[in-house]
């Protein structure tokens, strides 16, 4: 298995993934065809890497994408005390179901925090399913922090 940050050879498998994804999460039919998510989607993924808001961390084998993790890289307004931050907003953690409970997850999610820690990001979040609380909590992630939501 091959871990690594993903280019833009990688960002129209990383679209296909993240249909297969949403297709395994919900059972509500997809408003769009497959063809036209594919195309979006690699759009929004390739203009992410290119302005170096985004980065897609992947695990591969035999050049088959078999997990990801989607980082939004946030800039935080500057300080007197330190001009530039960053903060880390983690979405999109997917692993092909066939390659689930074998530490390919666990193993990526170690390359994104050492990554951030390399990045000086100050701070990871992400909002899990309840079925994956447990799985970050193993992962030294905790609910220390009271944010507020006002949702539409």
């Amino acid at each position: 298995m091959h871990y690594r940050l993903a280019t833009e050879a990688d960002i129209e498998l990383l679209a296909g993934l993240r249909w297969v994804h949403e297709f395994e999460e919900t059972e509500t039919p997809f408003a769009i065809s497959k063809d036209d998510f594919i195309r979006q989607c690699t759009s929004f993924l390739k203009e992410g890497l290119a302005t170096r808001q985004w980065a897609y961390w992947i695990a591969e084998e035999k050049g088959d994408l078999i997990a990801n993790i989607f980082i939004r890289r946030i800039q935080k307004v500057p300080k007197p005390q330190k001009l530039v931050a960053e903060i880390g907003y983690i979405t999109n953690v997917h692993t092909k179901i066939e390659y689930r409970n074998k530490g390919i997850g666990t193993e990526l999610l170690k390359r994104v925090k050492q990554w951030a820690t390399d990045n000086k990001i100050e701070l990871l979040f992400l909002w899990p399913s309840e079925k994956s609380i447990n799985y970050y909590k193993r992962q030294g992630f905790s609910a220390q922090n009271d944010i507020l939501e006002l949702e539409f």
